[in-house]
């Protein structure tokens, strides 16, 4: 007999740690309406190794999703929008507009999206 992760781990963390998103399907679905939806947010460190041997520091972001509450999952080009999540205590502006770069499963339940800011022009 098998654990329902998604069920039995995996929900009570999100109960307690998803803040609410916003999906722009624009390659998963494309032409249909922008989905609230949520997600852990999270930042972690990368450092990369250069040719010279030097280590460049980066970050890599990210929002895991539940896959049990999408009907279809999020996939790469599709926009991912994080406002305020006052239950978090967040204060200030909005985390703005994300690209998800890239999704994975862990086979449990879970995806990871890796997203990049999507970073609008200023007028001159």
């Amino acid at each position: 007999m098998g654990l329902d992760f998604s069920t039995l781990v995996y929900l009570p963390n999100y109960d307690m740690l998803a803040r609410p998103i916003t999906i722009t399907p624009l390659a998963s679905q494309p032409g249909l309406p922008a989905y609230p939806a949520r997600g852990i947010f999270d930042t972690r460190p990368v450092d990369v190794d250069a040719l010279d041997g030097a280590i460049v520091s980066d970050q890599q972001t990210i929002i895991d999703i539940r896959e049990v509450e999408f009907v279809v999952l999020p996939e790469q080009l599709d926009r991912v929008y994080i406002g305020l999540d006052a239950e978090a205590g967040d204060t200030g502006a909005d985390r703005g507009e994300y690209e998800i770069v890239d999704a994975s499963s862990n086979g449990g339940g879970e995806t990871t999206l890796v997203i990049r800011k999507v970073m609008t022009a200023k007028p001159q």
